[in-house]
C-alpha cells in the first residue's frame, strides 16, 4: 500500500511567479513615491519662490516710498536734502533717490524720519528719536540714508543716519534672489507729471522706481528637459538683458536645474512729484 503525503513548499515555478508579482509591486511603490517626492519638492520650491518674491517686492515697496520725505514741506529740496556723499551714494543737491554708480541692481534713497517710530530697512529707529517725539512738525535734524545692493543671493540693506554724526550699519534682508534690476520712471521737461520712459540712470524729474526680481529656488535638479536658456528666456525678454550679457553667463554658470520665478513691481514717489 503506497502512502502519498501533503505537499510541502513552493514548486520553483510559482516561487518565480511570486518573485515577479512581488517586484512589479516594489517597482510600482517606488515610482510612485519618487514622483510625490518629486512634486512635493517642486511644490515646496514654487511656494519658496512666490513668498520670496512677494516679500521682496513689499520691502522695496515699502523702503522706496520713503524717498524724499520732508518733514516740512515748505523747505525746497534744495535745503532738506544738501549734496553728500553718505554711503558712497554720491547725492546731488536735491536728489533723493538715484542710481549707485553704474550698478543696475543697487540703489540710493534719503528720506527724514517721519517720527520717533520711523525704523529704517534694518529696524534702527532714528538717532534723534527723543527730540523728534518732543519737537513735533519740526525739521528732525537727521536724514536717513538707505543703499539696497543684491550681494550674491542677497537683498543687502546699508543704512547711515546722518545728524552731526554719521552712524551706519549693515544687514541682510531677502535671500534665494538671483538677479534683481531697478529702473527709472521719468518724465520730460514739458510734462513732469507723467511717466514717458523707464531707464536705469534718470536723465529727468524722477517719478517711479519699478524693481524687477529674479527668484532661484534653493534645490537643484527640479527642472526635467528644460535647459538654462530656456529658464532664463524670460528674464532676458523682460529685463532686456542679450545673451551675451555677463550677468546672463553667470546666471547660467550658477544654474544646477533650480526653479525661476520673475517677480515685477513698481512704486510711485509721492514725495518727489512736483
Amino acid at each position: 500500500m503506497n502512502h502519498h503525503g501533503d505537499q510541502a513548499g513552493l514548486s520553483l515555478v510559482e516561487l518565480m511567479v511570486a518573485l515577479a508579482i512581488s517586484s512589479f509591486l516594489i517597482l510600482g511603490v517606488t515610482q510612485i513615491y519618487i514622483d510625490n517626492k518629486r512634486s512635493y519638492a517642486f511644490q515646496q520650491n514654487q511656494a519658496e519662490n512666490q513668498e520670496g518674491g512677494r516679500y521682496t517686492l513689499l520691502l522695496l515697496q515699502q523702503e522706496l516710498a520713503k524717498a524724499g520725505y520732508r518733514r516740512r514741506p515748505d523747505i525746497p529740496f534744495d535745503e532738506a536734502f544738501p549734496a553728500s556723499n553718505a554711503l558712497d551714494c554720491d547725492f546731488g543737491t536735491g536728489r533723493a533717490a538715484k542710481q549707485f554708480g553704474t550698478s543696475q541692481n543697487a540703489i540710493c534713497i534719503r528720506y527724514q524720519p517721519h517720527n520717533h517710530l520711523e525704523r529704517d530697512c534694518l529696524g534702527n529707529l532714528p538717532v534723534n528719536a527723543a527730540a523728534i517725539e518732543d519737537s513735533p512738525y519740526t525739521d528732525a535734524g537727521e536724514i536717513i540714508v538707505e543703499r539696497l545692493y543684491l550681494d550674491g543671493n542677497t537683498l543687502m540693506c546699508q543704512t547711515a543716519h546722518i545728524t552731526s554724526t554719521t552712524v551706519t550699519a549693515t544687514g541682510e534682508l531677502v535671500s534665494g534672489i538671483a538677479d534683481l534690476r531697478f529702473e527709472f520712471g521719468v518724465g520730460t521737461a514739458s510734462d513732469d507729471r507723467r511717466v514717458s520712459k523707464y531707464i536705469a540712470t534718470p536723465d529727468g524729474p524722477v517719478l517711479t522706481i519699478r524693481y524687477t526680481a529674479l527668484m532661484r529656488s534653493s534645490n537643484p535638479n527640479l527642472r526635467e528637459g528644460i535647459d538654462a536658456d530656456t529658464a532664463l528666456d524670460n528674464w532676458m525678454n523682460v529685463t532686456g538683458i542679450s545673451a551675451e550679457d555677463t550677468t546672463v553667463a553667470a546666471l547660467k554658470t550658477a544654474d544646477k536645474g533650480n526653479l525661476y520665478q520673475i517677480s515685477q513691481s513698481a512704486v510711485m514717489l509721492r514725495n518727489l512729484l512736483p
